[in-house]
């Protein structure tokens, strides 16, 4: 059990640092906005490329961001069933959850495997004036931020399982998790 906790408290130290780069990212975003706009109000000159770096980073951001709001289970959810629900039905529910979570970003990564390979092979990417911004970057974080996404939904059937079975918090705590 201790290597499980050792990984569940790997997993969240990894996912709080892609969540700092993506944070990071949302800071760049705003100051190009601004540069762009103060630029293009004071100058008459806006920067070229600024819509198309920022809808190629906005993808970055949320799947870098997603499973680091997994982790503190902050995604918003409809609660008038679970509310209703017991501790083994809450865990259930969270276990089946899970599961539909792992199969859905699954086939996000099967459909979006051929485009990245496809993207990569033709050097794709967006072109705004002379400005060219490779989408690669894009079509890689959908997928690695997919996988981020099933690696935690793997690891909350494990603590849920957990605490199911045993009536016992994962965190060794004693107390229940929810």
């Amino acid at each position: 059990m201790s290597v499980l906790r050792k990984w569940d408290k790997l997993l969240e130290r990894f996912l709080g640092m892609i969540n700092g780069i993506a944070a990071i990212s949302v800071f760049m975003i705003m100051l190009l906005i601004t540069a762009d706009v103060l630029s293009r109000f004071l100058l008459n000159k806006p920067f070229a490329g600024t819509a198309e770096i920022v809808s190629s980073i906005i993808i970055v951001v949320c799947f870098w961001e997603i499973p680091y709001v997994a982790v503190k289970g902050a995604h918003v959810r409809t609660t008038m069933l679970y509310d209703k629900a017991g501790r083994k039905g809450r865990l259930i529910i969270d276990m089946a959850a899970a599961g539909l979570g792992i199969l859905v970003y699954g086939f996000i990564i099967r459909a979006s495997w051929a485009n990245l390979l496809n993207a990569i092979q033709i050097g794709e990417a967006e072109i705004a004036g002379s400005v060219r911004i490779t989408t690669i970057p894009g079509r890689f974080s959908i997928i690695f931020g997919s996988g981020l996404m099933i690696l935690e939904f793997i690891n909350q059937m494990i603590k849920y399982g957990y605490e199911l079975m045993t009536g016992k918090s994962f965190a060794g705590e004693g107390g229940s998790v929810l």
